[in-house]
């Protein structure tokens, strides 16, 4: 699948949240960039951490993480929930497909998981 039907399908980026059980589930989708994608993804994790959450998950499986934006973003949201006391946990699909995540080596000093079920585990 090249990454422009990739694109065509998913769309621009687009943030949603929800709840299971005690976790929070920020779910990305679509292209995160630089730019208000990345301004959008920190609004929403202060937003989560403000509302006094203390376990969240970032589902970013269904997002194309297009440029290193991802790297700084959730770097400075994990060192915030850090700070916080709040258990943060990254969805990245494996290898080639994580793209920026990986190749800036994320997954070596964040919690990093393949799929939501381990994430939740």
């Amino acid at each position: 699948m090249s990454g422009l039907s990739w694109f065509k399908r998913r769309g621009p980026c687009r943030i949603e949240t929800r709840s299971m059980g005690d976790w929070r589930i920020l779910e990305v989708h679509g292209k995160f960039v630089a730019g208000h994608p990345e301004k959008k993804f920190l609004d929403e994790v202060n937003s989560i951490l403000k509302d006094g959450a203390r376990r969240v998950v970032v589902d970013l499986s269904e997002s194309l993480l297009a440029d290193d934006a991802v790297a700084s973003a959730a770097s400075l949201a994990f060192h915030k929930a850090k700070v916080a006391g709040v258990d943060l946990r990254f969805v990245v699909l494996p290898g080639k497909q994580g793209g920026y995540y990986h190749m800036a080596g994320l997954e070596m000093h964040i919690p990093t998981y393949s799929t939501l079920s381990e994430a939740l585990a």
